[in-house]
């Protein structure tokens, strides 16, 4: 049979559930946007709130952006190695690794979902993975 009493919260107060004995929680309230009040955030309420709210956005986004948009020199440990020489090759690499939109992207990532991953692909001519490698044609 169904309970008036309990239908009739949900519609009128948007009550949802009861705190268990077992653990303290925040009484669940539908707001009508996104996640319940005291409910579990998923990753498509994180993206909702991206694309909508304007300050997530900029604690995403400008943030990630400001961080790479400076970029950064690179310094060898070792003495007697040209530093500008050294940072202009390793820079060299990094454009053409497109590290610049790479890491910009993994810092959003980072940032709207607490976590991120870069992996580097690349295909050689060596005949067996426990070869060395030999020349890279291609680089991802």
């Amino acid at each position: 049979m169904v309970n008036v009493k309990q239908l009739l919260a949900q519609k009128l107060f948007g009550v949802h559930s009861v705190p268990s004995r077992t653990q303290a929680e925040l009484q669940r309230v539908y707001t009508g946007l996104g996640a319940e009040f005291g409910q579990t955030i998923t990753d498509v309420n994180i993206t909702f709130a991206l694309k909508r709210e304007p300050v997530a956005n900029r604690i995403v986004f400008a943030v990630a952006h400001d961080v790479f948009d400076n970029w950064f020199e690179v310094e060898p440990l070792e003495e007697g190695v040209d530093k500008e020489k050294f940072n202009e090759s390793v820079q060299k690499v990094l454009l053409l690794l497109n590290a610049k939109e790479v890491l910009t992207q993994a810092a959003v990532f980072e940032r709207a979902y607490g976590w991120s991953i870069i992996v580097i692909g690349y295909q050689d001519k060596a005949p067996t993975l426990k070869a060395p490698v030999e020349s890279l044609p291609k680089m991802e």
